[in-house]
């Protein structure tokens, strides 16, 4: 059948639309760059659509930064150009802006160290197979994309499992599905506890817990009489307070438990706090020191200190170190060395 004069090839924009096609915002993320243009793909697989239209159709669901990028790229490359361009040359400047190498670099790093912590099944295989579009250098096999899923999954799956038993990706996929649902069985029996899902908020509520002494640890309440934490009647309960005599607290917690100063030894302040020492402080200046001669050596030979006669030679110790001492009587000089004339 011929296509009447002047009617339009494919479909209109008006049916794709119909078909809802996704929108871009500009993210510079491969991932949701990548399923942008596998959901837009399908759109215009669904509706024939003609490939003329591609570019057309496609970017008219750009938004945001993404639509700011591609009218600065049809000034960049004029209004002509942009018009007869084909889908497969728009991917490429699209792809290296908003999926750079750097970033599908890391998504790589990521899919190798993944591994599943707390996760349903289905949240964990979703984000397995977001990562593994990126890796088909990586795993080029069915059997190394059966390899690296099962070394995602916690032990609690891997236990039971043979990775070499399965042919397909999907085949250990379905497995794994179904023993999630066997133990959820099991934990609603009691015959298996359910392990914690969210380690690091069970972590941070357990942090915030221990700096409340209203808190209870253990299941056991703070003790009121001695603040400790501990199961039964408190031993301070009934012993009298060293202090006042009374019950009902320990001498640390005691109402009149006064303060001793450990620098004049009065009752009532710190030693921080003391009056002689703030009086001091306040009044007395420090003194100015007068300036020390400087230290001179003079090296002299054995034989020329028992030649001298302005020398006198002793030994004694420096810091439990003998020593030699020279002294010039004539000019008043010192000499000190270590070890014996």
């Amino acid at each position: 059948m011929k296509e009447k004069s002047g009617e339009h090839k494919g479909c209109s924009y008006k049916e794709f639309m119909a078909c809802k096609p996704p929108i871009y915002n500009g993210e510079v993320d491969s991932i949701i760059c990548q399923r942008w243009l596998s959901d837009v793909e399908g759109v215009f697989e669904r509706t024939h659509c003609d490939v003329s239209d591609f570019v057309a159709y496609g970017t008219g669901q750009l938004r945001g930064q993404a639509k700011d990028w591609w009218d600065n790229k049809k000034k960049e490359i004029g209004a002509e150009a942009a018009r007869v361009m084909t889908w497969d040359e728009f991917k490429v400047p699209f792809l290296k802006h908003h999926s750079p190498k750097a970033v599908i670099n890391r998504i790589k790093e990521e899919f190798i160290q993944l591994r599943q912590k707390g996760e349903t099944i289905d949240k964990i295989t979703g984000i397995f197979m977001d990562k593994l579009r990126f890796c088909d250098e990586l795993v080029t096999t069915e059997e190394q994309k059966i390899y690296y899923y099962y070394n995602m999954l916690s032990a609690e799956f891997r236990e039971f499992m043979t990775p070499s038993k399965y042919e397909t990706l999907t085949d250990i996929i379905n497995t794994v599905q179904e023993w999630e649902i066997e133990l959820k069985k099991q934990i609603e029996r009691g015959e298996r506890r359910a392990r914690d899902v969210n380690s690091s908020s069970a972590k941070k509520a357990k942090t915030s817990e221990s700096t409340r002494k209203t808190d209870v640890k253990g299941g056991s309440p703070s003790c009121k009489v001695c603040e400790k934490w501990h199961k039964g009647e408190c031993r301070f309960k009934d012993k009298p307070c060293p202090i006042c005599g009374k019950t009902g607290h320990t001498t640390s917690l005691c109402p009149g438990k006064v303060s001793v100063c450990y620098k004049c030894y009065q009752p009532g302040h710190k030693k921080s706090e003391c009056p002689d020492l703030v009086g001091k402080k306040d009044t007395k200046e420090s003194p100015i020191e007068a300036p020390k001669a400087k230290a001179r050596s003079f090296k002299v030979t054995a034989a020329e200190a028992k030649t001298e006669p302005d020398v006198v030679s002793g030994i004694f110790a420096i810091n439990s170190i003998p020593a030699c001492v020279l002294f010039d009587t004539g000019a008043s000089k010192s000499f000190i060395s270590h070890g014996f004339i």
